[in-house]
């Protein structure tokens, strides 16, 4: 007699399966025999995990960290007068008293390549001269206790000019110069200027020229209307002034340069002239 109390669901419908297919004689299991039938069958009937795959990491996001770019500081710039030159002039003047220690400026606005000629003329020549650029580049430090100053520009921009009173009180007289530039056409060895000696103006022209040319410069004007200076920009040479009273040069240029010829009313005339050069 089986004792169907210790026989599992899954072993009772064993059993019943077993009487179907004998009849009433069943047959003696042992209960380590029932133990394998249960086991297989409950094989059987449960089904077979499976495996799912995990889901891929979620990548992680870097964010770079902003760019910040590095504050230029502003150049502060002294409250400065404005020099404006006339119509047709190169050479600015201003004139004034000036106090012991006392500063004043001054800013004009000139182009790059151009050459830039600066002269402060005083008493006691002890009123002395700064420069500086716009962006705040130093180009002549006051300690310098220069009365004149030159240089090729650097870039179009205004240019701010100190002035520095001397031991005692003064008048000044500050001249500042941008010779306009005179360039030729490809392949010619000739070019000419007009103009008009405005306020009875310097009117200053500068052309490069090499070494070993002939530079030969003629002005047109008026009997004793004008005369002309040459000089070398970079040796500073003096090769012909106006008090001569010339009107006509020839030079076989000494050095590779830029050469300055200056049209100088004589007596400060306002008169109108023409200037040819010619370079071979």
């Amino acid at each position: 007699m089986i004792n169907t109390h210790n026989i599992g669901a899954a072993g009772l419908a064993v059993l019943i399966l077993t009487v179907a297919c004998f009849g009433s004689s069943i047959p003696t299991i042992s209960p380590g025999a029932v133990g394998t039938i249960v086991k297989e069958t409950m094989s059987a009937i449960t089904p077979e995990a499976t495996i799912t795959s995990l889901p891929s990491p979620v990548p992680s996001i870097t964010t770079a960290p902003p760019t910040i770019s590095p504050q230029v500081p502003t150049p502060v710039l002294p409250a400065a007068t404005r020099i404006n030159f006339l119509t047709g002039a190169t050479t600015g003047i201003v004139s004034g008293p000036i106090q012991p220690g006392q500063v004043q400026y001054y800013v004009v606005n000139a182009s790059q390549g151009q050459p830039l000629i600066v002269m402060v003329n005083s008493l006691n020549n002890d009123v002395t001269l700064s420069i500086k650029t716009q962006g705040g580049t130093s180009m002549l430090n006051q300690s310098s206790n220069q009365t004149n100053w030159q240089s090729m520009l650097p870039q179009t921009e205004d240019y701010y000019i100190g002035i520095y009173g001397g031991e005692t009180s003064e008048n000044y007289t500050l001249t500042i110069e941008i010779p306009s530039r005179i360039k030729f056409a490809e392949g010619s060895i000739s070019a000419s200027a007009k103009g008009k000696t405005v306020a009875g103006y310097v009117v200053a022209y500068t052309v490069l020229a090499l070494k070993g040319q002939k530079m030969t410069v003629n002005l047109t004007v008026q009997p004793n209307g004008a005369a002309l200076t040459i000089y070398g920009y970079a040796d500073g040479q003096s090769y012909l002034r106006s008090v001569t009273g010339q009107t006509n040069f020839v030079l076989k240029l000494p050095a590779t340069q830029d050469y300055i010829i200056e049209v100088v009313p004589l007596g400060g005339q306002v008169v109108n002239y023409e200037l040819d050069l010619n370079i071979q």
